[in-house]
């Protein structure tokens, strides 16, 4: 046996349940999916051990989240060719998750005020580079959002989350406005602070979260930003702590639509 699948093997034999549903793991999972993060360059430690179902069922709305945090990062950096695959890849894959780039002036008018986004004075409202995001957008980052959710659930916690939970989550591009107010009202109520990263390589501020969790109730509440592309905050508890909302669901129906 190769010196990767001992290690393999080695980290299935210390994780062996599935983090998503709690079957007997079989494969290594990255969450985020490695096509997150530029050149997929991924940070150390976010592999997580899962059965082949929960690995293999998440691929293509992982593809179409990926595509959209890459897309919608305002850090200044030209984008790669691993940003060229993902647009092809979704047109084939999914294409209905795809951006519709023929906003009217008047609808990109209307949407500039809410960010944080400097657009020339003296240019156009026609060529704001603003892409109108399709309903189905919010399936793809659903799942991301709930996956993430049960993986840093798995992580901090310790242990898999049980399939009995509740999970609440809600995004906000990080241009917006309203997500600076956002930020400062939730982080200071989320004290354990994470910057990931990869050893002799720096992959800057590409992910990187607040997160709280208490072992008597086994409530778990993060917050996490992908640069300067989207803010994601997940909450997983129990039935009779659900808190603040009617847009909690199921783990249990994660688990069923794998």
């Amino acid at each position: 046996m190769g010196a990767g699948k001992k290690r393999k093997q080695r980290f299935l034999d210390d994780n062996p349940l599935c983090f998503f549903c709690g079957e007997q793991s079989t494969t290594i999972d990255h969450v985020p999916s490695r096509e997150c993060f530029r050149d997929r360059v991924w940070p150390e430690g976010y592999e997580f051990p899962a059965c082949a179902a929960c690995n293999n069922g998440a691929g293509p709305l992982e593809q179409v989240a990926a595509l959209y945090l890459l897309m919608g990062n305002h850090d200044g950096k030209r984008p790669t060719s691993q940003f060229e695959k993902l647009v092809a890849g979704v047109r084939n894959n999914t294409p209905e998750f795809l951006p519709k780039l023929n906003m009217s002036a008047n609808a990109k008018k209307r949407a500039l005020p809410l960010y944080n986004f400097p657009f020339p004075a003296d240019q156009p409202i026609a060529k704001a580079p603003i892409a109108e995001l399709p309903d189905k957008n919010r399936t793809a980052f659903e799942a991301f959002e709930r996956r993430l959710t049960c993986a840093l659930y798995y992580r901090h916690m310790g242990e898999v989350m049980p399939i009995t939970h509740m999970i609440r989550t809600h995004r906000l591009q990080a241009i917006q406005k309203s997500s600076d107010d956002l930020i400062r009202a939730v982080v200071p109520m989320l004290p354990n602070g994470i910057k990931t990263n990869r050893q002799n390589t720096d992959i800057g501020d590409q992910f990187f979260y607040n997160w709280y969790g208490d072992q008597a109730t086994k409530m778990f509440v993060f917050m996490a930003q992908f640069s300067l592309s989207f803010v994601f905050i997940g909450v997983a508890c129990r039935p009779e702590d659900m808190a603040g909302g009617e847009d909690y669901r199921p783990h249990s129906n994660d688990v069923a639509d794998r």
